[in-house]
């Protein structure tokens, strides 16, 4: 069911006692953080060798594999051999320039340097010469009590393009940028530059993320033997392991963020992940990792979530999510994308301090982020980009999200302005001179004029489906008259708390469903509070 090519979440990343500790030795500032996005997304923490120059000595004349057993034994020599840690080079072919020996090959850096794009396209355009090219990422992964480092490689084929680039650097993604031969290559299957592309378009086009995830799988492996349980092996020496404090004990900051689709949801987690260290983890990955094997790939995203809900409960994904906090306790954490009030529920009754952030954007900005982001949906007009804001508000929690949020952003300025904005609340600095930021705007009704509330209090207490009719008639007993059509246009608002059942010769009825009694109980604590 998962897109191989993009990382998806490894349960034996999360949820096992034991974690492994892994560093990237290189003092390439966007290559480590292009592999601590990858590492992110499987939910595994990646650790950063910090030099201001180059970690080990590289030697081309040496060949790729004895340059990275070479590299590996020199950061031994330095920093012992207990940690894990992986070393990367990339190298380059480009068919026209190159004989027997790929060229530039593991010198490409120092020839990139002095080589305008001019002097290449002018080598290749005499005498027709082939403008084929392959990049490629080589891997060596050292572990303790392994002689020998593991090797793990990724290529991508493709062509160097005709012209010079002309696009600007992505200030987010510092990897993707017309200053590497990312900005001059086009890959095989692809009309943009991999410099170009978004983020998001450049997972299944990038050599390094393809070595990345051949190292990633390997240390899944060993995260799973890790955490390997009786019977499975046997103990030579009895050992006492001291308990963990569960997670409501700790005083982590959990933020729960909410809203559309490409209001900002991802952007405000990868902020907190690079910059505030916070464990990041999206709900729709969660739901993916749980639901491989499970539900028909055939499915659209939708649809697999839905049948997945349906068949294990609304509030699955919250329920691993707990699982997952419950055994890494360290990190303050952000969670994004959930789509059900049954799981923000759960989340607030466990986690009664964590803050509920509400991030809203207009249509029209939402619609072109996610153009911009160039996902291979089919969703490429308004018409559909409503439909798929339709389906996502079907789970329940989007068509009442200002009910529940504790903090509201509007972000509809820059990427820059945006991540002042996600500083702001995670720093709490409710004095930052920030436009679009509302503090403490939870609850936006109180319960005795939220009509919502009280609408569906009724049909609670009577545990049937009601016509408008016997709706007034009831909150009007109670104190807080709901009219017949303010009744129809309340619930009609919220097919996800409530099912409208439409009767041949019968008025029409609504009926409260799960989510709906997760809204009532959220609202009676946030009230009692």
């Amino acid at each position: 069911m998962a897109d191989r090519v993009r990382p998806f979440l490894r349960e034996a990343f999360l949820l096992g006692e034991r974690a492994l500790e892994v560093f990237f030795h290189t003092s390439n500032v966007a290559k480590y953080l292009q592999a601590r996005a990858v590492f992110d997304r499987v939910g595994l923490r990646l650790q950063h060798f910090r030099s201001t120059t180059e970690p080990y000595t590289e030697d081309y004349s040496l060949g790729k594999e004895r340059l990275l057993t070479r590299a590996v034994d020199e950061i031994k020599s330095r920093v012992g051999r207990g940690t894990i840690f992986f070393v990367e080079d990339t190298s380059l072919r480009i068919e026209g320039i190159s004989g027997d020996d790929d060229f530039p090959g593991l010198a490409v850096k120092e020839w990139f340097e002095r080589t305008p794009f001019a002097d290449l396209d002018a080598q290749l355009t005499l005498r027709a010469r082939d403008r084929r090219a392959t990049v490629k990422a080589d891997i060596a992964l050292h572990l303790p009590g392994l002689r020998r480092p593991l090797i793990f490689h990724g290529e991508t084929q493709g062509m160097v393009a005709a012209t010079p680039p002309t696009f600007a650097p992505s200030a987010q993604y510092p990897w993707l940028t017309p200053h590497t031969f990312n900005g001059w290559f086009i890959p095989d299957g692809a009309v943009k530059r991999l410099g170009e592309m978004s983020f998001e378009e450049s997972w299944k086009h990038d050599f390094r993320v393809r070595a990345m995830l051949e190292l990633i799988n390997r240390l899944e492996e060993y995260a799973v033997i890790l955490n390997i349980s009786p019977p499975a092996y046997s103990r030579r020496n009895k050992v006492t392991i001291e308990g963990q404090g569960t997670l409501w004990k700790t005083d982590r900051q959990v933020l729960i963020v909410v809203g559309r689709t490409c209001a900002g949801k991802t952007t405000f987690g990868e902020r907190a992940a690079e910059r505030h260290n916070f464990r990041f983890l999206e709900a729709s990955a969660v739901l993916r990792m749980l639901a491989e094997g499970a539900v028909d790939p055939g499915l659209t995203a939708f649809e697999i979530a839905d049948t997945f809900l349906r068949s294990h409960g609304a509030d699955i994904v919250a329920r691993k999510v707990v699982e997952i906090l419950d055994i890494e306790t360290d990190r303050d954490v952000v969670i994004t994308g959930f789509r059900a009030v049954e799981e923000v529920d759960l989340l607030k009754r466990v986690m009664p301090d964590a803050r509920v952030v509400l991030i809203e954007a207009s249509e029209r900005s939402r619609f072109e982020r996610h153009l911009a982001r160039g996902r291979l949906d089919g969703i490429t007009t308004m018409t559909a980009f409503r439909a798929l804001d339709s389906e996502q508000g079907m789970f329940g929690l989007l068509r009442v999200a200002e009910d529940f949020a504790d903090i509201r952003i509007l972000n509809e300025g820059s990427l820059e302005v945006f991540w002042a904005q996600v500083d702001a609340v995670i720093t709490h600095d409710v004095q930052a001179a920030l436009s679009g930021i509302s503090w403490d705007v939870h609850p936006r009704l109180t319960r005795d004029r939220n009509q919502t509330y009280h609408a569906l209090r009724a049909l609670d207490q009577t545990g049937r489906p009601l016509d408008c009719n016997e709706i007034e008639e009831l909150t009007a007993a109670a104190g807080h008259r709901i009219r017949y059509n303010n009744a129809n246009k309340v619930l009609k608002r919220i097919p996800g708390l409530a099912r409208r059942i439409e009767s041949p010769n019968m008025l029409v009825r609504y009926e409260i469903l799960s989510a709906g009694r997760a809204y009532l109980r959220y609202m009676d604590r946030v009230h009692r509070e």
